[in-house]
C-alpha cells in the first residue's frame, strides 16, 4: 500500500505594499504544515476544556488538564535530554499516564514508543537498544522486567536510559512519574506531517521486530477515516479494555475518540465482567475487542438480562466468528454494529470494515477499504487482480 501527500491550502494576507487587498491563495505540501497531534488536544481544550478526555479508575482528566499535564511532563523529559526526534519508551499497562506520556513526547517533537509488556527481557533490551530510547516510562509492576533488560548482562554494558516509574513509591534507581513534572514548557514543537509521532514494533515472527514509524499525518488521516466510517462524535463514549500498546485499543478507540473530542474510559487490563459492568454503567458506545475477548464477554453469567443498548459499534477482527456467535452478539447488543475489520500496525489499525447489513450475508469478508487507503488484491505471484477475482 502506498500513501500520497495531500495538499494543504493556506490563505495568506498580501503585503501592505501590494496594490490589492485580496487574499493570495497558496498551495503547499502537507508535510510543510504543522501537524503535531498535540494540536488536536489543544483544539478541544480551547472549545470544551471541562470535557473528560479519559477516565481511569474513576478519576477523570479533562482536555484542559491533559494540555497542562503533558506540558509539565514534557519539561521533565527535556531535562533528561529528550529533544526533537528522540524516543521515549513506554512499558505500561493501560492508564491515563500512558496517554499523557505520548502527548508529552509529542510536545517536544519527540517520538513515543509503546512496548508490549509480554516481552522477555532480552526482547525488551533489543527494542530499547535498536530504537535508541532516551527515557523509559514503566509501570511499577514491570520494573523488574525493565531492570533485567537494562542492566549489564553477559558482559554487556548497561543501557544508558533514564528510568521513570508510574508509582507512588518508585524502586531504587527509578524516578517517580509525578517527579517528572516541572514548570510547563512554553509552547509545543511544530512538526511536519511526515515527522514520526509514534514508533510501534512488530512481533518479529519472521525475524527481529521491525520498528514501524507512524507519522503525525498517518494518524491524522486514519483518525479521519475512522470518524467518517463510524460517524463518531463528541457524544460518544469509548472503552479501551484491550492493551494500549496495540493499535486496536489505542487507535480504533482512543485516538479516534480524541479526534472528535469524546471521552475514553480506560481499563488497566481486559476483564470480561468489568467490561459488561462498564458498558451498562457508563453507557459506552464504542469498543474494540478481539474475538476471544468477545467470547469471554458473551460467556458472562446473566448477560442476557443486562441493559447494553448504548453500545453502537463493536470493532473486531483477526478471526471469523461463527454465525451462532454473531447472532448471539446481535441479541445481546441489539443496537451494535459488529464491524469486522482488517488492519495493520503499519497503517495505524483498521483498513477495511464489513458494513452492518453484510455481517452474516458476507461472512468471511473483511469488507471494503476505508477512506484514503489504496487496496490491491494480488495473485500468488504478487500481481494485482481486477475487481471480482479472488486472490
Amino acid at each position: 500500500m502506498t500513501g500520497r501527500h495531500a495538499t494543504s491550502i493556506l490563505f495568506v494576507p498580501i503585503s501592505p505594499m501590494s496594490d490589492t487587498d485580496d487574499l493570495e491563495l497558496l498551495a503547499s505540501p502537507a508535510t510543510s504544515a504543522d501537524m503535531n497531534w498535540v494540536a488536536v488536544l489543544e483544539h478541544h481544550a480551547r472549545r470544551t476544556p471541562a470535557k473528560p478526555i479519559a477516565v481511569f479508575d474513576g478519576v477523570a482528566v479533562t482536555y484542559a488538564e491533559m494540555v497542562q499535564w503533558s506540558a509539565r511532563l514534557a519539561a521533565g523529559l527535556r531535562e533528561r535530554g529528550v529533544a526533537r526526534g528522540d524516543v521515549v519508551g513506554l512499558l505500561s499497562h493501560n492508564s491515563t499516564e500512558f496517554i499523557a506520556t505520548i502527548f508529552a513526547a509529542n510536545v517536544l517533537g519527540a517520538i513515543a514508543m509503546p512496548i508490549n509488556w509480554r516481552l522477555a527481557a532480552a526482547e525488551l533490551r533489543y527494542l530499547l537498544t535498536h530504537s535508541g530510547a532516551r527515557v523509559l516510562v514503566c509501570d511499577v509492576e514491570l520494573t523488574a522486567l525493565a531492570d533485567e533488560a537494562i542492566r549489564a548482562v553477559a558482559g554487556e554494558r548497561g543501557l544508558d536510559v533514564h528510568c521513570v516509574c508510574v508509582a507512588t513509591d518508585a524502586p531504587s534507581g527509578w524516578l517517580r512519574f509525578a517527579d517528572l513534572e516541572r514548570d510547563p514548557v512554553d509552547g509545543r514543537a511544530d512538526v511536519a506531517g511526515d515527522a514520526v509521532h509514534r514508533l510501534m514494533y512488530t512481533s518479529g515472527t519472521t525475524g527481529r521486530p521491525k520498528g514501524v514509524m507512524l507519522t503525525h499525518a498517518n494518524l491524522a488521516w486514519k483518525n479521519y477515516a475512522h470518524v467518517t466510517e463510524f460517524a463518531f462524535t463528541s457524544a460518544d463514549i469509548g472503552l479501551a479494555c484491550g492493551p494500549l500498546y496495540h493499535v486496536g485499543a489505542l487507535d480504533l478507540v482512543t485516538t479516534s475518540m480524541i479526534a472528535v473530542g469524546a471521552t475514553t474510559i480506560i481499563h488497566p487490563a481486559f476483564d470480561a465482567a468489568s467490561v459488561v459492568d462498564e458498558i451498562e454503567r457508563s453507557k459506552v458506545s464504542c469498543v474494540w475487542m478481539a474475538p476471544a475477548m468477545l467470547r469471554a464477554v458473551l460467556d458472562q453469567p446473566g448477560i442476557e438480562g443486562r441493559d447494553l443498548t448504548s453500545l453502537r459499534v463493536i470493532i473486531a477482527g483477526g478471526e471469523k466468528l461463527p454465525i451462532p456467535y454473531i447472532e448471539r452478539l446481535q441479541r445481546t447488543f441489539p443496537s451494535a454494529w459488529l464491524a469486522d475489520a482488517y488492519g495493520l500496525t503499519e497503517t495505524v489499525s483498521g483498513d477495511t470494515f464489513l458494513d452492518r447489513d453484510s455481517t452474516t450475508t458476507k461472512l468471511g469478508s473483511v469488507g471494503r477499504a476505508c477512506l484514503y487507503l489504496e487496496l490491491d488484491i494480488w495473485d500468488e505471484d504478487g500481481r494485482p487482480l481486477p475487481a471480482g477475482e479472488r486472490g
